[in-house]
């Protein structure tokens, strides 16, 4: 009897034991604490805005009556408060569900999001110890979704900086709107040629006039004092954009016609998009945060008989009846660093390291083969990120922004000739 005792005990205890154990893996694969503290003198706060612009066609659907609408996301300096910490992101169970079908992957591995504190407050009052602050406009990358990049926004907005994050509809994965509306990303088949010409005119023709009108609804309420907290708050004489992949892209092709902008930093993206950087480079500040060498990242451009549309699976007629947009994509990618253009490369990284996502798992960078771990690799993206803007838009040198190279960085200002 006594044996039968200390056996049930011993089973018990092996399987509170087992229990724990699945406990202990469930919280760490499935981790519930992302984010690092901001270190900015600023709390932060956040607020969520549906904007429609009645003077753009949307360009997804047949109907012409419908009008661009956007969701935006506005991280900024804020008054010090004891109000909770907010979740991260907007209408997360949608997204989920809508992650979880683009992945095929079970929704269970990804519910633990829904339980991700941020260091950001909903509504918290603004601080008042300046009388405006600089605006960053951020552009998420294809089939992804505006708030990404939370480590980022946080950060930027605790040393003094409004970032609007916007949520391109039908190139997110999933935009909800306020009254419940879901609209998945477009299909692009990035493979066809076609659809790839298609793609980069949506980045200069639809995303980058998203940023105009985001910086046209900031205009409207800074001239409409009293009806938005953010009256009279965002200084319109000194805007930035930053974004990831086509985002990034989005932001260089912004400081080309976006009269607006005063400074586009890219993370990661190639540059697409069809309008032509100048040769002899931008005109205003640019930099590019990226997974590989500056050599690397280069084109050279199109030759006719390079064999390129036989790469693709077209024909070289097809070819050349683009040869004009072939041509500005090939030599974008170099006339964007001429003339002082910065280019940093973060060794180790992937394409992904650049945004939230390796955060969500310890799975999840060794499934990218990242090779510099997520949290270190996010202090360096954010200490160059706020070098540039600092200087771009506040005056404040950096000596980050000289030639320099280190075991996880290598900084390359202009191109090699210059």
């Amino acid at each position: 009897m006594k044996l039968g005792k200390r056996v049930i005990r011993l089973a018990i205890s092996v399987l509170l034991l087992l229990l724990l154990l699945a406990v202990s893996a469930l919280y760490y694969f499935l981790p519930t604490k992302l984010f690092e503290k901001p270190t900015g003198p600023y709390e932060v706060g956040t607020v969520t805005r549906y904007l429609e612009d009645s003077t753009r066609r949307e360009t997804f659907t047949a109907d012409p009556g419908d009008r661009r609408e956007l969701f935006l996301q506005i991280w900024y300096p804020a008054a010090d408060n004891d109000l909770p910490r907010a979740n991260y992101g907007t209408y997360m169970p949608q997204l989920i569900r809508q992650m979880a079908e683009s992945m095929d992957l079970p929704s269970l591995l990804l519910r633990h999001l829904t339980s991700v504190k941020t260091y950001s407050s909903y509504n918290a009052e603004p601080a008042g110890k300046e009388a405006s602050y600089p605006v960053l406009l951020f552009s998420h990358g294809l089939g992804l979704y505006g708030f990404q990049n939370t480590f980022q926004m946080e950060e930027l907005a605790s040393h003094g900086y409004i970032v609007v994050s916007i949520q391109h509809p039908y190139q997110s994965l999933l935009t909800v709107f306020p009254d419940g509306r879901e609209i998945a990303a477009y299909p692009f088949e990035l493979a066809s040629f076609g659809q790839f010409h298609f793609m980069n005119k949506i980045v200069t023709e639809v995303m980058v006039k998203d940023g105009g009108s985001a910086l046209d609804y900031l205009e409207r309420i800074r001239l409409s004092e009293g009806d938005d907290s953010f009256a009279g708050r965002a200084d319109l004489s000194r805007v930035g954009m930053l974004g990831h992949s086509i985002g990034g892209a989005a932001a260089a092709q912004a400081l080309l016609l976006e009269p607006r902008m005063m400074a586009a930093l890219n993370l990661d993206g190639t540059l697409t998009g069809t309008a032509e950087i100048p040769a002899a480079g931008f005109s205003k500040p640019f930099m590019q945060l990226a997974a590989q060498p500056f050599e690397d990242s280069q084109l050279k451009p199109l030759e006719p008989d390079s064999g390129f549309g036989a790469q693709l699976g077209v024909s070289q007629a097809e070819i050349d009846r683009h040869a004009d947009f072939l041509s500005i994509f090939g030599l974008n990618q170099s006339h964007a660093f001429a003339g002082g253009g910065y280019y940093v490369w973060l060794k180790g990284a992937s394409h992904y390291t650049f945004t939230d996502v390796p955060l969500y798992s310890p799975l999840v960078p060794f499934m990218l083969k990242d090779k510099i771990k997520t949290k270190l690799a996010h202090r360096i993206i954010n200490d160059y990120t706020l070098a540039f803007f600092n200087q771009a838009l506040k005056y404040q040198p950096s000596p980050l922004l000289q030639p320099s190279e280190s075991d996880t960085v290598k900084v390359t200002v202009g191109l090699p000739s210059e």
